[in-house]
């Protein structure tokens, strides 16, 4: 029941969140752009829940329980024995909380860091929720990468229509 509680609902808020702002991304309007600031900010919370809970309840509050369990899970997966996915896990949850309190502050970036931190943190959203996943989250995260997959294919086609000939 702790590991429900402490780790996962959190990273499934955390997942949840991200998808629902990636795709307000793609919709123009006030309300898309308060819905992506807000959710991912949410999102970024949550993401520091599951980590938190994960040191709590998994590794015992030890971090080198956290980079051995990590480094197991990447050579199930990969085939290569790498503990760094803990720092990238913390270089995901920073940069998404940052750049979250940006947005939801009203503040704005410069469209590289725009795409820097999507390309980023949708990397690690894929890797995390179809690349180490199985079952149930593989399978809704595919889902929810097609769908923002179509939506940036129609957003695409709508600009192309309206460019001049």
């Amino acid at each position: 029941m702790n590991q429900l509680i402490g780790i996962l609902i959190p990273v499934w808020v955390a997942t949840v969140a991200w998808f629902v702002g990636a795709a307000a991304q793609f919709f123009d309007g006030n309300k898309a752009a308060r819905i992506f600031a807000w959710s991912w900010l949410l999102g970024s919370l949550a993401m520091w829940l599951h980590i938190l809970g994960s040191y709590a309840i998994a590794y015992h509050w030890s971090h080198t329980e956290a980079l051995l369990a990590t480094a197991e899970e990447s050579e199930r997966v990969t085939g290569i024995r790498a503990a760094w996915g803990v720092y990238v896990n913390f270089c995901f949850a920073s940069a998404w909380t940052l750049y979250s309190i940006r947005l939801t502050s009203g503040g704005t970036w410069n469209r590289v860091i725009d795409w820097l931190i999507y390309a980023f943190t949708t990397g690690i959203v894929l890797m995390a929720t179809v690349v180490f996943e199985t079952g149930v989250v593989r399978v809704a995260s595919s889902l929810g990468f097609a769908i923002l997959g179509l939506l940036m294919l129609r957003r695409v086609l709508a600009r192309r229509e309206t460019l001049p000939r």
